[in-house]
């Protein structure tokens, strides 16, 4: 959760944190009006801010430490209330619709610039668990757990994009190896950071209304509402400009999807026009499940060996020049193998002239050291792919039926002729 100043606030504590709540409603059912939500909120006297988007109602709040609500006091200063369980109560009663802590359909891709042969080690080192496809040296990866996610994005040292999308609030933040936007916590500082968002327009839920406009509460609502529909700022606009290198002309596209509406393809369209894969846009917004590719894997968090040995294994999907010949020689490892036996010949004929001696007999023994070094890992590197290609055929090949059991014995002349008796057949 994000900290907020905490000036003129009468309560125990000094700090307060955002506190987001969705009152959903299914497809189809009737949903809670957005002004019945407000009332109830404002007959609690909470500070909040509200949303209105597909399937949900959106709320942002202010929570102390111990959890309880940012609501006006009488005199108009900052007190805690109640907390998200009571809140929820009371509007089931009074609506029929609780709270949830965050969106139901809320879905969060991390697109990371690291290559698939990269990923296992990723895994081994975060112990975490995801799913990944790679494109282009860029890898769309997706979290078995929220704790996943969060402990990945938090300690990760490569550039990357994280998507987020529930069908009405959607974003699109750029990482800049370690540098996190979750981690600024200034209202005036939220311009420094590399996010593009879109979303339905927030404004008050209640709360502070008659206990003035110039009390501690009325300005913590003002600014709640404000950083909830802050929106993206032109210097966001042109700090993602920077970092992904675009000519004015593409800037003016960029900062023309971000004045636009907040679809399902405008962060499809941003990633074509940064040139980051565009499937991460289609896995975030629920057009594309990750799982359902042929080149989709899961890795799980293993050891640092392991991990390295299956690494050596995965083809790289960038387009440079040294990717390319790693991919050759990982779908082909009869090129590895003719590599390691010219190496070995190569090797042997430099120890033979060495042991004849020589003013270069030192320099031979050397290069021959190294040859038949690089062969024997050459060798290995055959051998993993090898069991890596056998692996894969197994996992693929259809489950053995098992030994034919032939053809079924005939029954006899009298079992015909009872089950004819009995009408069996």
């Amino acid at each position: 959760m994000t900290s907020l100043p905490a000036d003129d606030v009468a309560s125990p504590t000094s700090a307060w944190d955002l506190a987001p709540a969705t009152v959903p409603h299914p497809e189809g059912a009737d949903a809670p009006a957005a002004d019945a939500v407000a009332r109830v909120v404002a007959g609690h006297r909470l500070i909040g801010a509200l949303a209105e988007g597909p399937g949900a109602l959106q709320l942002m709040f202010l929570a102390d430490a111990g959890g309880r609500l940012a609501r006006a006091a009488e005199d108009g200063t900052v007190e805690p209330g109640c907390t998200l369980d009571e809140l929820s109560a009371d509007l089931a009663r009074q609506t029929g619709r609780g709270l949830q802590p965050e969106h139901p359909g809320l879905r969060r891709v991390l697109l990371v610039r690291l290559d698939a042969p990269e990923l296992p080690v990723l895994a081994a080192l975060s112990q975490t668990g995801f799913t990944a496809v790679s494109r282009h040296g860029w890898s769309v990866v997706v979290f078995d757990d929220e704790v996943d996610y969060w402990a990945v994005r938090t300690g990760l040292g490569e550039p990357a994009v994280v998507l987020s999308s529930d069908g009405a609030t959607r974003s699109a933040e750029v990482l800049l190896a370690g540098e996190d936007p979750a981690d600024v916590t200034d209202l005036e500082a939220a311009d420094a950071v590399c996010a593009l968002e879109w979303g339905p327009e927030w404004r008050p839920a209640g709360g502070p209304a008659g206990t003035g406009r110039d009390t501690p509460a009325a300005r913590f609502q003002d600014d709640l509402v404000r950083l909830c529909a802050a929106g993206t700022s032109e210097l966001q606009v042109e700090s993602v400009a920077s970092v992904f290198d675009l000519d004015p002309a593409e800037t003016n596209r960029l900062r023309n999807y971000v004045a636009g509406d907040s679809t399902e393809l405008v962060l499809e369209s941003v990633l074509q026009l940064l040139g980051l894969p565009v499937l991460a846009a289609k896995v975030v917004e629920g057009r594309r499940e990750l799982t359902e590719l042929e080149d989709a894997e899961h890795y799980a968090p293993t050891g640092v060996g392991p991990a390295v040995l299956r690494a050596m294994t995965i083809a790289p999907t960038g387009d440079g020049l040294l990717d390319r010949c790693r991919r050759a020689l990982v779908h082909r490892p009869g090129l590895v193998l003719a590599v390691a036996g010219a190496e070995t010949a190569v090797g042997v004929g430099l120890a033979g002239a060495a042991r004849r001696g020589g003013a270069g007999a030192r320099v031979l023994g050397t290069l021959s050291a190294a040859l038949l070094a690089d062969a024997a890992a050459e060798g290995a590197w055959w051998a993993a792919l090898r069991a890596a290609r056998r692996e894969r055929a197994r996992a693929a090949a259809p489950p053995d039926p098992g030994p034919d059991p032939g053809p079924a014995p005939r029954p006899s002349a009298a079992r015909t002729g009872l089950r004819r008796f009995f009408g069996l057949d």
